[in-house]
């Protein structure tokens, strides 16, 4: 009878909702790099446009990415918990003012890096800027939305503007990249979170009456968004740091993230985002435990998998056109490599959630030390590098594993906290 109720349960619906999107979306995503691969493979362009993207990376993160979901997701969790009808209206108000304020920020240090870096074709790389700087503000304002949709139980929903930003994408980036190289690659993307602000968020402007939310600047505690998006904190500091002895290196590094981050989104993604969202309304441990043993699961089953067929997976994915066999063992090895950093994410990712929905007036001193250590991590790696005069992959592989296991032992202790003040 358990089990029965267990498959026809609201959770595994929604579980399977979010996992069925993120499989379609991470083929597609797949399809994508296959195309990337065929046209740029490791040449130095493709690695002076990854460089570059990473400040657009960091910003969509910050704003974007996991770090916002877990500033807004209990926020409206228990909003419409109480409240029948939610106006959205002061919402659109804030994501814009703010939207504006992003793109002028971004632009301003994607120059300056242009500057500082030296690349070549400035002005190629001053259009791609501003693409990138475009699509930053635009997948802020969605993201916003689109935990709406969670914070709703409308997994489907947000499924549907997942899939779609994915399938947009994907039709576009084989045209564009084979016409304008970089910029079509950024331009694909652009065109991908336009059509999602149109068929989705959009329409959520006629929900203007009932109770009206408000979001302000303090909403967005800088603590929670770096905690809450710390395992995107650590790659893209470490693709930069495998980037910045100029060579291709970032590119292997990026093209074995891509595989490995489909897992992470995939099954760790979904798990945690339907944690914080059960747990923002009611404790619950059994949920908990559940979630970590399917996260440390699936971590050992993608450590074995690779130890077998790093280079089968590779060469599946990537081995055509400008990407050849070399590419294939350099990749191949940054792949198996960096899993059990992975491994360590998957866990620190899921302990992280239950903390997440304290209440952070409760919590600020707490997590401004967790955040202070965290960042110290990444520092001292960078530092010891140096110093040690690390190669860029060592450099990159030392920051992984040293910035990982600080935080699975910040996420323990952030579990252990949050049992403390449920009590």
């Amino acid at each position: 009878m358990h089990l029965k109720n267990f498959f026809g349960s609201q959770l595994l619906k929604d579980f399977s909702n979010l996992f069925f999107a993120n499989i379609f979306q991470k083929v597609l995503g797949l399809i994508r790099e296959l195309v990337i691969a065929f046209f740029l493979g490791s040449s130095i362009l493709y690695a002076n446009f990854l460089l570059l993207r990473i400040v657009a990376d960091f910003f969509s993160q910050i704003t974007a990415g996991n770090a916002l979901k877990a500033n807004l997701l209990p926020k409206f969790t228990k909003l419409y918990e109480k409240n029948k009808e939610v106006s959205l209206k002061e919402v659109f108000r804030f994501s814009q003012q703010s939207s504006v304020y992003l793109f002028i920020i971004s632009q301003v240090i994607q120059t300056a890096v242009i500057f500082y870096l030296n690349l070549e074709s400035n002005l190629l790389f001053f259009g791609v800027s501003l693409v990138l700087s475009f699509s930053i503000c635009f997948n802020f304002i969605n993201t916003i939305f689109l935990t709406v949709f969670q914070a709703r139980g409308l997994f489907l929903r947000y499924s549907y503007a997942s899939v779609t930003n994915s399938l947009v994408f994907t039709l576009l980036v084989y045209p564009l990249i084979s016409f304008v190289s970089v910029i079509g690659l950024a331009l694909s993307r652009l065109a991908a979170i336009l059509s999602v602000y149109f068929s989705f968020v959009r329409p959520l402007k006629k929900e203007n009456t009932g109770f009206e939310v408000r979001l302000n600047h303090s909403d967005f505690n800088f603590p929670t968004l770096i905690l809450g998006n710390f395992a995107n904190i650590i790659i893209i500091s470490s693709r930069f740091v495998a980037g910045t002895d100029g060579s291709n290196s970032i590119t292997f590094f990026m093209y074995a993230v891509v595989l490995l981050n489909a897992l992470m989104t995939a099954v760790i993604g979904n798990v945690s985002t339907i944690l914080l969202r059960k747990i923002a309304i009611k404790k619950n441990t059994k949920l908990m435990i559940y979630s970590l043993l399917t996260s440390v699961f699936a971590g050992l089953l993608m450590v074995i998998g690779l130890y077998f067929y790093s280079a089968e997976v590779v060469k599946f994915v990537y081995l055509r056109g400008a990407f050849n066999i070399a590419d294939v063992q350099q990749t191949s090895a940054y792949l198996y490599e960096l899993s059990f950093a992975f491994l360590l994410l998957f866990v620190s990712t899921i302990l992280f959630q239950p903390y997440l929905t304290l209440s952070i007036e409760q919590t600020r001193k707490e997590r401004l030390g967790m955040v202070v250590l965290f960042l110290l991590s990444i520092a001292f790696s960078v530092i010891f590098a140096q110093i040690n005069s690390f190669t860029s992959k060592e450099g990159a592989f030392l920051m992984m594993y040293i910035s990982s296991t600080i935080t699975v032992a910040l996420s323990g202790y952030s579990y252990f906290k949050y049992i403390q003040y449920g009590r």
